[in-house]
């Protein structure tokens, strides 16, 4: 059974034994979806050992979308250092 905890002072939980490697082969893809409260958001479909070998799915709302900025501008990043360090 996986232990759930607080991080900090948010109020989001998480699998504190859960970490995902996705590999440069992992096909991930998203799908435009509607919440249980008819709110529309973006679902970010992961493979992955979780749920029996079926993956999982991330769920993203508009109020997401500066992470999202965030993570997409450290990731630009890295691809950038890893560019000039091969040169």
């Amino acid at each position: 059974m996986n232990k759930t905890t607080q991080i900090s002072d948010s109020n989001h939980k998480t699998w504190t034994d859960t970490y995902y490697n996705l590999t440069p082969d992992d096909g991930l893809f998203s799908t435009k979806t509607t919440f249980g409260e008819g709110e529309e958001g973006v679902a970010l479909n992961c493979p992955g050992y979780g749920r029996d070998g079926k993956g999982f799915v991330i769920h993203f709302k508009v109020e997401h979308l500066e992470a999202i900025h965030s993570l997409l501008a450290e990731l630009q990043l890295l691809k950038a250092e890893q560019i000039n360090s091969r040169k």
